[in-house]
């Protein structure tokens, strides 16, 4: 499918180049728009296209991207527009979908749809995305956010999207790697009482459900335009289902950290080896073989997400004209998705090992030797190895701890409201715009609960009491992917009542967040004649405030609530029902396995309320998080143009002041079990009715300290920019810019909150078996991070050589300081006066100088029988720079989120009624965060898909697409030295959809 669409562009574009040279028509020319993009009629076509009589009238998606590239050509500084074809028509299912076709955009998926979006292998966080030009307030999973969550915005309510890849000074700041501004419909664009409604239905491989996608819009205005009104609303329902495999915490183990230093797979030691998480032992099989010197993951893990997505989409614009030279423009934007789920995983972690490599059979290991790629765990015969007893009155055989069984219940909501109004004012020469609005998210997860068992039963002393539910666990690292292997009975074991619940990793909680945005706008422009177009000023005022509130919901034993159901004795006894009965079925990718246990988590969640009271939400008031964002901002520019030379000179000049309240959570885990007669170290502990010990109440096992702490500060930024196009010809376009930006750092690390958990040696001597690691754990955020500073060089050369067509070429580069990098790894901090090393630290921290430059090639042309293709190339390079923090080196790193090349080609024939689209993306690997020194890679990634509609009459049409028709899978490894360090591998499947469209 790849090279034949590669081969059809090709063919299309020489076609379509030696017809220009024949041809006596001739394209819009840029010099008929003297600011920003061109206008657009209510049909979608560009107002500047007169056609002449004898020229081919087109409509549709070549009119949709005859538009878009006049848009292109006619803007004064380097930007992309993507135009729907229709009311109601976006071209792709998602905006971030779209978004994807446009040269040197990269997108992040969630559940097979667009998420995030990122522009020349910058990270999402650097991208600005604005509704009509403001910002648009969206909260996922409980945790502000900068980058827009693009699953929130219907594509049948936008009308055209820009990306602007270089800055004007009129353009909010905010987007290193470019600016995104979607433009919904108004009712004075429109015909009066027209509109449209679609109606479709979807399928996917992953779930095998027909589900529901509704949307309608509709406009009326007077004769007069003095009134007008617009509606639109979108409803849709889906279920997604993510098939995953992944790894935790990479680290090497080695006897010796010194004698035995890490290195890759080609034998190099690390400059950065302070930076690498070392085990501090290698690991012995039950034969004796002992291996040292090799890296491994502390647990592998498989996970089938299966989310029911609910997603509604409302518009209403209210348009008013009382004189001839104003107009009132008033929207109201809501946004909401419920997106309910349940992750059922199994895990293998580094406790399946048994005390002393008990149970660990084997391991198989890379070429260089140096890598785990498996291993397996084996119960020995009865009577053999670690299932050998001396007394069976006090002796305790092992047991299978896996796979570990852990299931999460979440249900969450995100609602999204924005309310603004427009003033438009024109006088003679002069020209006011005015804005006021607000904006708001809130959402996250309402209620979430976790709960993890294990497949053995352990009563007592002696075989009888210490009875395996699973006598096999294996893992493989097979094609960047994961398969394991258990013992076929388990799941009968599992209904037999051999299992129990592991307590202490069982709990609930909540994470709400509320982000926001008051804004107030005003831009004033002065039409000239002669050279000098036209001069702006102008100014903006933007007051963000960002809470977040977290708490728990427990079940308790008492009347009095004081006893939670985790520290109750017998509460880890299990019911067959609290399992599902059959194993988890239709695995269409991502990993292999024989068996997929899981929970019921409705009967298990009932039993908890019938047995226990609760659950009772327990809020954390003292866990404070209130962050304020104040930007004030002006700027003044002059665009400029002649016959042949337009463009634009400016400055902006921006304040920002943060400040606000955080709070550091500190947990001291003391203990877990009731003491022994020996003491905190006696393996004689009492135990209750499920065999396990008896637990401490939670004001005995665990103290939480609330440190809250005040932040502030402030810096301006002075932003020039200037664009330049020059029409060398009628048909030959060349462009530059120069300019400097700046991207804040994300609403996450506004504040320098941590949370952190301390494993005393009590503790980790009761919960060891389960994985308790002693020493401090945890993050938080990084309040002296400095905003994301950049100078962009842009140079491009366009040829349009047709109408509706253009082959070009971009030169870029960024020269950027202080970029942000994710990073987990061990690190020296202060808690509480005493510098302690807390492992596996998740932060953010910033790096050196760096350069990000590359070249993007495209190409788009149509045959006037309707064969067309665009393609665009985009090659990246970016350079290794230091990472520090506070103020030492902890590594180097490439800029996070960049991609080194992403290839788009589509092909289509649109004729009459029929229209058939295939689109192939692919991006070359992409550089994440640092995990224990090395960066994580995204692999490379290629999708194809199918679009097709066919005008069963004038206004109705059939529709008909399949998305990841290649059925693509997303993979991410660490280090760049080789991909087997596995890191993850997502499928959310391959979608089909099929709809009719009504237009009137």
């Amino acid at each position: 499918m790849r090279h034949l669409m590669l081969t059809a562009s090709a063919i299309v574009g020489l076609a379509g180049a030696a017809h220009a040279q024949d041809t006596a028509q001739q394209s819009t020319s840029g010099q008929d728009t003297q600011q920003g993009s061109a206008d657009v009629n209510s049909s979608g076509q560009a107002g500047a296209s007169s056609s002449p009589a004898n020229e081919i009238v087109v409509t549709g998606y070549r009119q949709s991207i005859e538009a878009s590239l006049n848009q292109k050509r006619n803007a004064n500084a380097f930007v992309d527009v993507i135009t729907a074809e229709d009311v109601g028509k976006f071209p792709d299912k998602n905006v971030a979908d779209a978004l994807q076709r446009v040269p040197g955009v990269t997108i992040t998926r969630s559940g097979g749809e667009g998420q995030n979006v990122s522009i020349r292998g910058l990270s999402s966080d650097l991208t600005l995305t604005e509704l009509n030009g403001n910002f648009l307030a969206s909260a996922t999973n409980g945790d502000p956010s900068r980058s827009f969550n693009y699953l929130m915005l219907p594509a049948n309510l936008i009308a055209s999207v820009e990306v602007f890849k270089s800055p004007e000074a009129r353009l909010d700041e905010g987007g290193v790697g470019g600016v995104i501004i979607a433009h919904t419909r108004k009712p004075f664009d429109l015909d009066p009482w027209s509109g449209s409604v679609r109606v479709e239905g979807t399928y996917a491989d992953v779930t095998k459900k027909v589900e529901p996608d509704v949307s309608g819009l509709l406009s009326w205005h007077n004769q007069d335009k003095t009134v007008g009104l617009l509606v639109g609303a979108t409803y849709q329902v889906r279920t997604n289902r993510s098939l995953s495999s992944n790894t935790e915490s990479w680290h090497w183990w080695s006897d010796s950290q010194t004698g035995q230093p890490a290195t890759d797979i080609n034998g190099n030691t690390y400059a950065n080896d302070s930076a690498i998480s070392y085990w501090g032992s290698g690991e012995t099989t039950q034969d004796g073989t002992h291996y040292s010197g090799y890296w491994a993951p502390q647990s592998v893990d498989e996970s089938i997400i299966e989310q029911k997505r609910k997603r509604l989409g409302i518009q209403a614009t209210l348009q008013l004209r009382p004189t001839d030279n104003l107009t009132l423009t008033a929207n109201y934007f809501r946004f909401q998705v419920n997106s309910d789920y349940v992750n059922r995983a199994i895990k293998v972690p580094e406790w399946g090992y048994g005390s002393g490599g008990k149970l660990f059979e084997g391991a198989q290991f890379d070429p260089s030797g140096t890598i785990m790629t498996g291993a397996t765990f084996q119960v020995p015969p009865e009577g053999t190895g670690c299932r050998q007893v001396t007394d069976p009155t006090t002796d305790y055989p092992c047991t299978m701890e896996t796979p570990a069984i852990q299931d999460t219940y979440t249900l969450q909501k995100t609602v999204s409201n924005t309310y603004d109004l427009h003033l438009d004012w024109t006088h003679d020469r002069l020209d006011v715009k005015a804005v006021v609005g607000k904006t708001e998210a809130k959402g996250g997860p309402s209620f979430t609960f976790f709960v993890q068992a294990k497949p053995r039963l352990v009563t007592g002393p002696g075989p009888a009491g210490n009875v395996n539910g699973n006598s096999l666990s294996q893992w493989t690292f097979t094609n960047q992917s994961v398969a394991m292997q258990f013992s076929p009975d388990l799941q009968d074991n599992l209904m037999n009542g051999i299992s129990q619940v592991d307590l202490g990793s069982t709990g609930s909680g909540y994470t709400n967040s509320t982000v926001g945005q008051r804004y107030a706008q005003i831009d004033i422009t002065r039409h000239f004649d002669g050279f000098i177009d036209s001069i702006q000023v102008g100014g903006k005022w933007r007051d963000s405030y960002i809470n977040r509130e977290t708490g728990e919901f427990d079940w308790y034993s008492d009347a009095a609530n004081t006893l939670r159901y985790q520290d109750t004795p017998g509460a880890a006894v299990t019911s067959p029902d609290f399992f599902l009965s059959q194993p988890v079925g239709n695995i269409a990718g991502g990993f292999t396995t024989n068996i997929f246990p899981g929970f019921n988590m409705d009967n298990y969640l009932a039993y908890l309320n019938q047995t226990y009271n609760g659950p009772v939400r327990v809020p954390h008031p003292q866990d404070l998080y209130n962050i304020d964002e104040k930007i004030w901002a002006g700027y003044a520019q002059l665009n400029y143009h002649s016959s042949t030379v337009r463009g634009n000179l400016g400055v902006r000049v921006v304040n920002t002041k943060e400040s606000g309240v955080s709070t550091d959570v500190i947990y001291y885990e003391n203990d877990y079990c009731t003491n022994g007669p020996g003491g905190p170290f006696d393996p004689n502990v009492p135990v209750g009715a499920d065999g396990n010990c008896l637990v401490l109440p939670q004001s005995q096992l665990e103290v939480r300290v609330y440190s809250p702490h005040q932040e502030s500060k402030q810096y301006t930024n002075i932003l020039p920019s200037f664009n330049i196009a020059w029409n060398i010809s009628d048909r030959l376009l060349a462009r530059g810019e120069v300019s400097k930006v700046m991207s804040r750092p994300g609403f996450g690390d506004l504040a320098g909150n941590r949370n952190l958990t301390f494993n005393s040696d009590a503790f980790v001597f009761d919960r060891g078996q389960f994985g308790a690691l002693p020493g401090w754990f945890g993050g938080g955020g990084n309040f002296d991070l400095k905003p994301f500073l950049a100078w962009q060089y842009d140079i491009g050369l366009e040829w349009y050589f047709h109408r509706g067509s253009v082959l070009g070429a971009t030169l870029f580069r960024k020269d950027v300081s202080d970029f942000i990098v994710p990073i987990v790894q061990d690190l020296p901090t202060v808690v509480d006066g005493q510098t302690v090393t807390v492992q596996q630290y998740s932060t953010s921290a910033n790096g050196s100088s760096a350069v990000s430059e590359g070249v993007e090639l495209y190409a788009q042309h149509t045959l006037d029988f309707g064969l067309g293709a665009q393609v665009n190339f985009t090659y990246n390079h970016t350079s290794v720079a230091d990472v520090s923090l506070n103020g030492q080196k902890i590594g180097s790193s490439p800029l996070v989120g960049s991609a080194k090349t992403q290839l788009n080609a589509s092909v289509f024939y649109e004729h009459g009624p029929v229209l058939l689209r295939a689109s192939y993306n692919r991006r070359g690997s992409v550089v994440e965060g640092l995990q224990s020194g090395l960066n994580i890679y995204q692999d490379p990634y290629s999708q194809v898909d199918l679009n097709a509609s066919y005008d069963i009459f004038k206004n109705m049409q059939l529709t008909a697409s399949v998305i990841n028709l290649t059925k693509s899978e997303q993979r991410e490894h660490l280090g760049n030295d080789t991909d087997l360090r596995f890191i993850s591998n997502s499928y959310s499947g391959r979608r089909f959809y099929v709809g009719l469209s009504y237009k009137f």
